[in-house]
């Protein structure tokens, strides 16, 4: 498609002779078309009758010519659509209107097709909430029929529980979480629309638009070192001298439950207090497996001195290749049976039963905090954390760090008499 035409479907030829300008003047000037001073001949069978402009173009598929239109009552706004649509075809924009009706379930599936980098854990994940949330909302909805304003009645219904969903008959619609409602509505919906824009099935996106309900990141949870250590007593007592262990190297290093979980003895460095975050343990709906960290890259993270010596102990007579924290027969700690048999009864024994909200990951909350109270800066905190960026962590954590503006301007005066002292 190159071009697209405007008909006049109100006139015709008359004996290959176009209407005259003063017939044409005279339809322009009157509100009811019977009225105009337009003699028969240029009548055509459609005179008076539904829209008077059509834009008309083409389209080739697998060989086929297939033509569309679209009608409208005014020539100004056949003309903007003409110019609209041009342009859409020489960017590469143009989406068929055909195409804008295909069922939004079908572009669901062929996105999901399309992820051939995510992990088996997101990839369930995505399943799930398109099963469960998006699916029931949008499975038969054209395509091209969703607007912004469908979309953010729908993020209204997805934070207030009001919502259709599938769900088994004993569990009722709760409302979500802003960190559920975004990664429901803006990686899941929205991706599959993006890749309905690059299909050409849309020519835009609307949920980009939408506004979510902002995360609010002062409900993380932390537990101070008195908690903390309290914690790791009662899971000594619980479990075995390891998941104490576990426990402070959580809350003092900040690795992810599963990367310490997958920590191997060849990835510790005791002499320099390092250890080398290699892998991670991802869950699926099948099994565990190892895969890269969830940043993607590996890490070196600093281990405190005084978790030194249970750690030298814990891999002591040990081949490189041996989890550091191992279960009771020596391959790898499952996390959900760790929390199961571990972690709630730990926290119930630590009179921790009714802070609310808490889980392992809470441990690597705290860790942060008790960094950037210890004079971590953002960067440093990052690297340790295995954020992908500094703005990530900022975003999280950015509330934990002190005012400092005073101490700012204090360095600038000091720098300031610093430098016109040297000048003298």
């Amino acid at each position: 498609m190159a071009r697209v035409w405007i008909d006049d479907l109100w006139l015709k030829n008359d004996n290959g002779v176009p209407p005259s300008s003063t017939a044409k003047r005279s339809l322009s000037a009157v509100s009811d078309p019977f009225k105009a001073q337009v003699p028969d001949g240029w009548r055509s069978s459609r005179y008076g009758k539904g829209k008077r402009w059509r834009c008309r173009w083409y389209t080739f598929e697998q060989g086929t010519r297939r033509q569309h239109s679209k009608s409208f009552e005014k020539l100004s706004d056949a003309e903007t659509f003409q110019a609209a649509m041009e342009d859409d075809v020489r960017s590469g924009r143009y989406a068929d209107p055909n195409d804008a009706r295909k069922p939004f379930r079908d572009i669901a599936e062929m996105w999901l097709r399309s992820k051939n980098q995510v992990s088996e854990g997101v990839r369930a994940r995505y399943e799930c909430e398109l099963r469960v949330y998006v699916n029931p909302k949008w499975a038969d909805t054209p395509i091209g029929s969703i607007s912004l304003d469908d979309i953010a009645s729908w993020v209204s219904e997805l934070s207030t529980g009001n919502y259709p969903v599938a769900l088994s008959a004993d569990r009722a619609p709760r409302a979500l979480s802003p960190r559920s409602v975004k990664s429901i509505v803006k990686v899941v919906f929205a991706g599959i629309l993006d890749y309905a824009v690059k299909t050409h099935y849309l020519t835009r996106n609307p949920a980009r638009d939408v506004e979510i309900p902002k995360t609010e990141y002062r409900d993380l949870i932390f537990l101070d070192i008195h908690e903390i250590e309290a914690l790791a007593v009662a899971a000594e007592t619980v479990g075995r001298p390891v998941d104490g262990l576990i426990i402070r190297f959580q809350s003092y290093v900040g690795t992810r439950i599963n990367e310490s979980f997958a920590l191997q003895v060849g990835d510790l460095d005791l002499e320099h207090r390092k250890a080398r975050i290699r892998r991670t343990w991802k869950n699926s709906a099948k099994a565990q497996r190892l895969g890269p960290p969830k940043s993607g890259k590996p890490r070196t993270v600093a281990i405190p001195k005084f978790l030194i010596a249970a750690l030298k102990a814990q891999i002591k007579g040990q081949p490189e290749t041996a989890y550091v924290f191992r279960a009771l027969r020596g391959g790898h700690i499952n996390d959900h049976n760790w929390r199961r048999k571990v972690w709630h009864k730990s926290v119930e024994l630590a009179g921790l039963q009714d802070v609310p909200g808490l889980t392992p990951h809470s441990l690597r909350h705290s860790y942060a905090a008790i960094a950037i109270k210890a004079g971590a800066d953002v960067k440093i905190l990052q690297r340790q954390m295995g954020h992908a960026s500094a703005s990530l962590t900022l975003d999280v954590y950015g509330f934990l760090f002190p005012e400092r503006l005073e101490q700012v301007a204090d360095a600038i005066d000091t720098e300031r008499k610093a430098a016109l002292l040297t000048k003298k």
